[in-house]
């Protein structure tokens, strides 16, 4: 585990240097550098985190000849098999680590044959002297990020933006362009960043450059499988339940290969319950965290209760109303907004357990792939609703603006009050139905501000970016899929890498820790694509298969336990001096007016809104805008330094 960067079209004796110590939080234990030979204008180093092969494994690693260098970041679970098919083969190995599988790997398949046997999550570059060429690469899931600025011949990349910045030939300038994107999902999707002229390397893809032309090519080398509806065959329930089991042990087995100790995060869901209750069938020591609020909607009872009946040695560690001052400097480590308090959680999280451990498992990647989220079942129920009545979603719209907003919350599952704010977005959501495409109805149903009210905020100046021409439309191919499958890929092409991963990765590597995923093996995604949808969604509930594993496991009152939403409850923080004192520095009239994106009367309008309601959606409006405001002060006007 690692941070890589580097650079080509130009030399600078100085920048890797620089580059390496901007990020040496998510190496601390070393670092290596490497520069082409013959003068080529190519440079790259790496970070290290030593989690396998401690002794040895340090980077670059060169294949036996030195034509071919790799810099890596991530782990390969499977480097272990590929370590002996190698091997077989003929290539001599210096080194036990899993990087030097790439050099080997790359020199016997190629790139693309080296990316689809790969099980893992990673960045990574090699360099192939002989051709004067290098490739940079990314995980399927988009785990790992990698960033690159590639202007007049000049290509520099990194896992953070804030090691870019270091070039002289990089200028930190906002994308205006992608504040409208930011204020619908609360992140920017791929490949854009908030960053003008620096973007994100797209997930399950690569970039071959060539230092002959300069020229760059990015390639996509994985995507999620869909089946043709029209004659999809299924095996049997049972069937398919003894596949998903033996994946999913195998799976926690490879990400728990380590030379350091391996812990997990613990939540009340069944993901994370399910991933260490496989964990201890390979470990009888197991260090489990989990983080609560002291507020009504705390979880940590439940994960509790499920770490006492697993044996683990478990942690809880407690957000207080002054962790709200850490905010600054979160947003640093995270190189770009995400409007979500719940990034102080998994800051606080992260550094709780980076005290025991280098290593921690999760369960993120479970919802994306079996259903797992409210709106999953809504847009499901509504379409074969509209299927069975015509009309049915303008009658539901019409149904739902006479109905108490208190309604809503028995059909998403979700710990806070929904308020009007959330019956308003569900109206919209129902009358729009059928005249948007699937990506938009999803997006229509989970964000925070509609396209009217976007419009309404803005400052006269950014009125027009309210178009959502940036918003991806789903492909025709995708449409000959079951429904809720083509649902479920869309999220792999921006909500899981670009909201769920991208905070994980930038909180557990501020700490030094690796934070492992093993429902995001492509073996596990690509068998959750060739189940039938029962499977997934049944009687309302979700995740099924996962559920009937849990069964095996637990007793009834933790397998059967419901859904409770991982979020920071800022309606319980709202008098809080260390959140008023935030907002007021951020959103004061004066603030809002010299960075001139927002009308400042429509900003203290929802200041008011979220204190006189104390509705969660007004409160993530907040939280957003504060965030925002934020990333401008430490990577804009570079007022706020770590």
């Amino acid at each position: 585990m690692c941070g890589i960067y580097g650079f080509a079209g130009f030399h600078d004796e100085r920048l890797l240097d620089k580059m390496g110590r901007r990020m040496q939080h998510r190496g601390p234990d070393g670092e290596g550098f490497y520069d082409a030979p013959n003068g080529a204008p190519f440079h790259m180093g790496m970070r290290r985190l030593s989690i396998i092969d401690l002794g040895t494994g340090w980077q670059p690693i060169l294949n036996e000849d030195n034509s071919i260098a790799v810099c890596y970041n991530g782990e390969t679970y499977n480097y272990v098999e590929l370590r002996e098919e190698l091997a077989a083969k003929g290539h001599h190995f210096r080194t036990h680590s899993d990087t030097e599988c790439l050099v080997h790997g790359y020199e016997e398949w190629g790139i693309e044959g080296l990316l689809k046997r790969m099980n893992g999550m990673f960045a990574f570059c090699i360099y192939d002297s002989r051709k004067r060429e290098f490739f940079i690469g990314r995980d399927r899931c988009g785990q790992k990020p990698l960033y690159y600025y590639q202007q007049n011949g000049k290509f520099v990349f990194a896992s953070e933006v804030k090691s870019i910045l270091e070039c002289d030939y990089v200028t930190a300038e906002p994308n205006i362009g992608s504040i409208d994107a930011f204020l619908t999902l609360r992140n920017v999707p791929e490949p854009a960043t908030m960053f003008a002229n620096i973007v994100i390397l797209p997930v399950s893809h690569y970039l071959h450059f060539k230092l002959a032309d300069m020229s760059a090519t990015v390639r996509r080398y994985w995507e999620v499988p869909l089946l043709n509806a029209s004659n999809a065959t299924y095996k049997s329930d049972e069937a398919f339940f003894t596949e998903f089991e033996e994946l999913f042990h195998d799976s926690v087995r490879l990400c728990m290969r380590s030379d350091v100790p391996v812990g997990a995060y613990l939540s009340a869901g069944v993901d994370s319950s399910l991933t260490v209750a496989a964990m201890t069938k390979h470990s009888s020591n197991i260090n489990t965290y989990s983080v609560g609020f002291d507020s009504p909607v705390d979880e940590t009872p439940a994960a509790r209760e499920t770490a006492k009946f697993l044996g683990t040695n478990h942690h809880e560690i407690i957000c207080q109303p002054e962790d709200f001052d850490l905010l600054p400097k979160i947003v640093y480590h995270m190189d770009r907004p995400v409007g979500d308090a719940l990034l102080i959680a998994f800051y606080k999280l992260a550094q709780g357990a980076s005290k025991d451990l280098k290593v921690v498992l999760g369960g993120e990647g479970a919802d994306e792939a079996y259903a797992g989220y409210s709106f999953h079942k809504v847009i499901c129920q509504v379409q074969k609703m509209r299927g069975l009545v015509p009309g049915a979603t303008q009658m539901g719209a019409l149904a739902m603006q006479w109905l108490p907003h208190g309604l809503l919350n028995k059909f998403f599952t979700f710990p806070a009050d929904l308020g009007s704010q959330g019956k308003k977005r569900v109206v919209d959501f129902l009358r729009h139905y059928t005249r948007r495409d699937l990506n938009h109805n999803v997006n229509a149903l989970r964000t925070l501000w509609s396209q009217d009210e976007r419009r309404d905020i803005y400052s006269a100046d950014l009125k027009s970016q309210a178009n959502e021409s940036w918003m991806n439309v789903e492909r025709d191919q995708d449409k000959n899929a079951p429904f809720l499958d083509r649902m479920l890929k869309l999220q792999y092409d921006e909500w899981l890498q670009d909201w769920a991963l991208i905070r994980q990765d930038k909180n557990t590597m501020a700490h030094s820790l690796e934070y492992r995923l093993p429902f995001l093996d492509h073996r596990l995604i690509e068998h959750a694509f060739t189940m039938p949808a029962h499977l997934k969604i049944q009687k309302g509930t979700d995740k099924y298969i996962e559920r009937r594993l849990a069964d095996k496991i637990f007793p009834e009152h933790i397998s059967r336990r419901p859904k409770i939403p991982f979020y920071l409850p800022v309606e319980y923080f709202l008098d809080k001096p260390q959140f008023k004192s935030l907002v007021a520095d951020t959103l004061n009239e004066t603030a809002v007016r010299k960075r001139g994106y927002f009308d400042p009367k429509q900003v203290n309008a929802l200041l008011d809104k979220m204190r006189t309601t104390r509705e969660f959606i007004f409160c993530k409006q907040v939280v957003s805008l504060v965030v925002l405001e934020l990333w401008h002060r430490v990577f804009i006007d570079k007022e706020i330094r770590f």
